[in-house]
């Protein structure tokens, strides 16, 4: 095949398939930001006085207050408190239970972050494939026209700006609250951390 047939093909490519993907990976990122804050804001919690209060009223002989107590904070780290509660006492409770419900927070806490991720990696790549295509449109106008090919080289070069800009308009918004989400994620770890050592030590008591 000839340079001209190739050309050719990047010709008949409209401008709106190089920004639909870059649009479709904005209104992702949006969902997936919202949902995310608004989870993890419903899920802030100091789950050391929760698991402290619990494992108080358990010593009690109180378990079922303290399962009421741990039902007034929701998320999955007081799944993991609510979860060792119910198979008490001593009737499979255990490390690896802690471990299994623990694994489960987990994948719960990081839900929709690659995702997020992979939207902040490939808007700028979707934007470059943009300039690129917006290029050659542009050479291949001059090729086609000459130097009257002002409105073709026009057309091209503005593609190639526009899904730069907007591929990197999606990607920084984006990668900025990955990091944020990442941060958090890695507190709420840490509290699940301090709860799970807290049920294994009551546990063995």
């Amino acid at each position: 095949m000839s340079t001209n047939i190739y050309l050719s093909v990047f010709d008949a490519v409209p401008t709106w398939v190089m920004l639909a993907p870059i649009f479709l990976c904005s209104i992702v990122g949006v969902a997936i930001i919202i949902e995310r804050v608004v989870f993890f804001r419903r899920i802030s919690h100091d789950y050391r006085l929760v698991v402290a209060g619990c494992l108080e009223g358990v010593r009690a002989g109180k378990t079922q207050e303290a399962r009421a107590l741990v039902a007034r904070y929701p998320g999955p780290i007081s799944e993991v408190i609510d979860g060792f509660l119910s198979s008490l006492p001593g009737n499979g409770a255990g490390p690896r239970i802690i471990a299994d419900l623990s694994s489960g927070a987990i994948r719960k806490i990081e839900r929709h972050l690659g995702t997020l991720s992979t939207i902040a990696t490939i808007t700028p790549m979707f934007g470059l494939l943009g300039t690129v295509t917006g290029m050659m449109k542009s050479f291949s106008g001059l090729t086609r026209e000459g130097q009257f090919a002002h409105d073709l080289l026009a057309r091209g070069i503005a593609e190639a700006l526009i899904t730069t800009a907007l591929g990197l308009i999606v990607a920084i918004p984006a990668w900025i609250f990955y990091n944020y989400m990442v941060s958090r994620v890695d507190g709420f770890v840490k509290d699940l951390e301090h709860v799970a050592n807290a049920l294994a030590d009551h546990g063995e008591q």
